[in-house]
């Protein structure tokens, strides 16, 4: 089953960096297996905060591909 979830772009561009070709799935699947402290979602962040800053080109790349999927976005019909 999928589940649609909300964040924000902050963490958006986060979790994009950290994936290396990975599904956001699979990325999610291993920090939370690398989680020492399940469920605290201190310690998450704190990990992903070891991984380093974003570059600026890095972070427009980001925006642009971010802008670009958003506008060819077709909102899906709720029955």
């Amino acid at each position: 089953m999928v589940r649609v979830i909300s964040i924000s772009d902050e963490v958006y561009f986060e979790l994009s960096r950290l994936k290396n070709g990975l599904s956001f799935t699979q990325l999610l699947k291993t920090l939370l297996s690398e989680c020492t402290l399940k469920g605290d979602a201190k310690s998450i962040l704190t990990f992903l905060k070891t991984q380093g800053t974003l570059s600026e080109e890095s972070a427009k790349n980001i925006t642009d591909l971010l802008e670009k999927t958003r506008k060819n976005a077709v909102a899906r019909k709720l029955n």
